[in-house]
């Protein structure tokens, strides 16, 4: 079980990640042999692939937030000694964790809205909750990550290995 349960948090965003963008490519190579071979279209393809887009940017966001490999600018920090770095780094966590919760709690009442008002999709009749829970999920895995990685950070520190993955070099 414990194996399972590492399998899912290590992989989570990445398999689903891969899944939708199987999807995304299936439904748009579809759509495109349907428009130009049999001039026709698939009315639902456009719209729930623009929602998958949409779900995959924020799983990735989330998987950049537990690798800390989002965009940054680091000249400063890594001038910086090592218990500045430490500080720097649970205070951008900090910020981070504030940001998605913010945005988890604001997301809230549109949200209802939607389920309330059964709102649904344009293209297909599917409900828009389903789209629109792309942002509480994707957020609240952002915020899960960034307290995985300041817990991370935290202990890289105490056992005195780099505080940040190497930066890949750009060859």
């Amino acid at each position: 079980m414990k194996r399972t349960i590492a399998l899912v948090d290590q992989y989570l965003e990445d398999a689903l990640g891969a899944i939708l963008y199987i999807y995304i490519i299936a439904v748009i190579f579809a759509e495109v042999i349907g428009r130009y071979l049999f001039k026709t279209s698939i009315l639902s393809a456009y719209e729930t692939a623009i929602y998958a887009f949409i779900w995959l940017s924020y799983l990735s966001m989330a998987a950049m937030a537990r690798n800390r490999s989002h965009l940054a600018v680091t000249v400063l920090r890594d001038m910086l000694p090592r218990g500045a770095q430490l500080a720097l780094l649970l205070l951008s966590d900090l910020l981070l964790i504030v940001l998605a919760s913010i945005v988890v709690v604001f997301i809230r009442q549109p949200f209802a809205d939607v389920v309330d008002f059964e709102q649904k999709m344009v293209g297909i009749d599917l409900p828009f909750w389903i789209a629109l829970l792309s942002v509480p999920v994707g957020w609240g895995l952002v915020a899960l990550r960034t307290v995985q990685r300041a817990i991370t950070t935290i202990g890289d520190y105490r056992h005195g290995r780099p505080l940040t993955p190497p930066v890949a070099s750009a060859s």
